[in-house]
């Protein structure tokens, strides 16, 4: 978790730092510096460290919940005034004013025991203060007013215990505990999507940059045929439909030059939204087109999948959620009982004090009298469900028929991801052999068109026919370029599908 906060920092720095200079520089990146980006700024990236956040602040407060909290009320003052019929012998009655004014204090100190078997508890320590100055008229005489000020205080020690239920602060300790793995596992799981996501949106990019370049070449090349063509028609070497094929086809190849280049100016849109750079930058993607053959053992890496893979821990989280809302639902008709005991010092002060004794003094007579008026008390309250008929039964009929539901889920996982990794494994290899053959074509295509170019050059063959062989060439360079993505899309997917790098020949798991 430190390493994801200390990187969350960084990420922050540096996004203030380093976007500016975004827009003013070119930026030539690979596909680790690309990666290194995405990870650090992309959308997606922040979104999902936002979750992660949450489930750890909501893990740290469930924790929090088994702490002593202290809370304290005040009322200050509480001020009432009114008036009063008091009824006279001979005459009507006479109204008299009376009122009160109240300074009350009450702190609590809350020790939660939810290790307590059968439900947890509570053990409150509470001490409660008030001063009670009050004036009113004399029933038997209402020209006389009464007045009184007195002080209560008290100490108390309470015990508060359900029983025969479900401990909720341990339950939700539990909830969030599972809720942080999940966000942490999934976390990760979709930075290793992100991963595959860049490095799938890098290649793309990459191979329109190449399309442009063929279809620069292209053009290069039927400039110089076309020249080539005009001299011979105008020395009356060839017919003129042939100067005129080479005159259009080389305003086809502009034309599939301007569209090459609008899709990499779409491509290269994509690419900066995603990594999380700013549309106004200016970014180039280079990479080495080599090609290791791979050695990828394919009872380890389904071993590595089924130990690694997020999805099947996050499946058994869900499983373990279930089982907990089986307990709720199954705990809203059982049996309840709850626990109240307490002990409790209480002391009012003497009322002969005059009205008008400092505070201190009212205080110190109620004290006197608190050690000497213990009170005590138990209650115990039990609810006992006689007849629902049948609803909560059902309803925790239908929780059991989820948690079935998601153990079979669980079970066809393993064997999807089984299937998933064994498809990929059988796609890396597969693209491996494409690019080897096809490199070879290519090899032979550019020969092959050096030689038709040299012909063309001696008159042996029409611009036709160059032309042809320039296409070929041409496909045989996207071919070979498509392959070679496939086969690095294969090695992303599958080291996102084990988590393992078999390239570098290392784990991808984070340690904590």
């Amino acid at each position: 978790m430190k390493k994801f906060f200390g990187r969350f920092g960084i990420s922050l720095l540096f996004s203030f730092s380093v976007f500016p200079l975004f827009a003013q520089n070119s930026l030539v990146l690979t596909l680790d510096e690309s990666i290194d980006i995405a990870l650090d700024r992309s959308y997606n990236i922040q979104t999902l460290q936002q979750y992660v956040i949450t489930s750890e602040r909501n893990l740290w407060a469930a924790k929090a919940a088994y702490n002593t909290n202290i809370s304290a009320s005040l009322f200050a003052p509480e001020y009432d005034e009114g008036f009063t019929l008091i009824d006279q012998i001979e005459g009507n009655p006479v109204a008299k004013q009376t009122g009160s004014f109240r300074v009350r204090s009450v702190l609590d100190v809350r020790q939660p025991m939810p290790w307590l078997p059968w439900g947890g508890g509570d053990l409150i320590f509470r001490s409660e203060a008030y001063q009670l100055n009050s004036w009113t008229p004399s029933f038997m005489d209402p020209d006389i007013e009464l007045k009184s000020n007195k002080f209560y205080s008290s100490l108390s020690a309470i015990l508060q215990k359900p029983l025969f239920t479900i401990n909720t602060v341990s339950l939700e300790l539990q909830q969030a505990e599972l809720e942080y793995e999940r966000q942490s596992r999934f976390f990760k799981r979709s930075e290793l999507d992100l991963v595959y996501d860049v490095t799938q949106s890098f290649f793309h990019l990459y191979q329109r940059s190449q399309q442009v370049e063929i279809n620069r070449e292209k053009v290069q090349r039927q400039e110089e045929i076309y020249r080539t063509t005009k001299n011979k028609f105008d020395a009356g070497l060839i017919a003129e439909v042939d100067a005129m094929q080479a005159e259009v086809d080389l305003i086809q190849y502009q034309n599939e030059l301007k569209t090459a280049e609008g899709r990499l100016n779409e491509q290269e849109a994509i690419f900066k939204q995603l990594i999380g750079v700013p549309l106004e930058a200016d970014v180039k993607v280079v990479t080495e087109l080599e090609v290791k053959s791979p050695a990828i053992d394919l009872e380890r890496a389904v071993a590595l999948a089924i130990q690694n893979r997020s999805e099947l821990v996050e499946k058994r989280i869900d499983i373990e959620n279930r089982k907990i809302d089986i307990r709720q639902t199954d705990a809203r008709v059982s049996v309840k009982g709850n626990l109240i005991a307490y002990y409790k010092l209480a002391g009012f002060s003497d009322p002969n004090m005059p009205f008008g004794t400092p505070t201190g003094d009212l205080f110190e007579s109620s004290w006197e009298i608190l050690k000497k008026t213990p009170n005590k008390g138990v209650t115990f309250e039990l609810e006992i469900p006689i007849w629902d008929w049948g609803r909560n039964k059902a309803q925790v009929q239908a929780q059991e028929a989820i948690l079935r539901r998601e153990q079979l889920n669980l079970n066809n996982l393993h064997i999807t991801i089984e299937r998933e990794v064994r498809d990929v494994v059988r796609k890396v290899y597969e693209a491996y052999d494409r690019v080897q053959m096809l490199e070879k074509s290519r090899e032979v295509s550019e020969r092959s068109f050096n030689i038709s170019l040299q012909r063309f050059a001696n008159g042996d063959i029409t611009s036709v026919e160059l032309a042809r062989a320039s296409e070929q060439l041409d496909t045989a360079k996207l071919t070979y370029l498509n392959a070679y993505n496939e086969y690095k899309l294969a090695l992303a997917d599958l080291k996102r599908k084990t988590l393992y790098d078999f390239e570098k020949n290392r784990s991808l798991v984070e340690l904590n």
